[in-house]
């Protein structure tokens, strides 16, 4: 396994422990971040889908999916603006921002994997 497909694969171990919590014990991680407790089943559902994605992450490291590894990187990149505005809309906790900067710096770690191992490039006439 590439060093950018060990650093997604260990970004799904990340997901699918988060969403192993959400769905077992959701209020110890909500309480964590300054959110309200609830006994509502969505905060569940949202751990199941963690899990899932974890699965894809895991899929698209062993078998080195190229396109997939960068493009999780770049989502990645994309949750510390929507936490953001979050935090100024005033619907959450600053403390949210810890899983914002967790995902962009894996996200940037990945990215500069991808892009060490020749990845990226300016002949946009290459396939991916």
């Amino acid at each position: 396994m590439s060093p950018s497909a060990k650093s997604v694969f260990i970004y799904g171990i990340y997901l699918a422990l988060i969403g192993l919590m959400l769905l077992l014990v959701p209020n110890v991680l909500l309480s964590l971040f300054g959110i309200e407790p609830t006994h509502e089943v969505w905060i569940r559902f949202e751990g199941i889908l963690l899990m899932a994605t974890a699965v894809y992450y895991f899929i698209a490291a062993k078998y080195e999916l190229i396109l997939i590894l960068k493009t999780t990187a770049f989502i990645r990149f994309t949750v510390i603006v929507f936490f953001s505005a979050f935090v100024l809309l005033d619907l959450v906790s600053p403390r949210i921002i810890i899983i914002a900067v967790i995902d962009f710096l894996g996200g940037t770690w990945t990215y500069l994997l991808l892009k060490k191992e020749g990845h990226f490039y300016r002949n946009k006439n290459k396939l991916p």
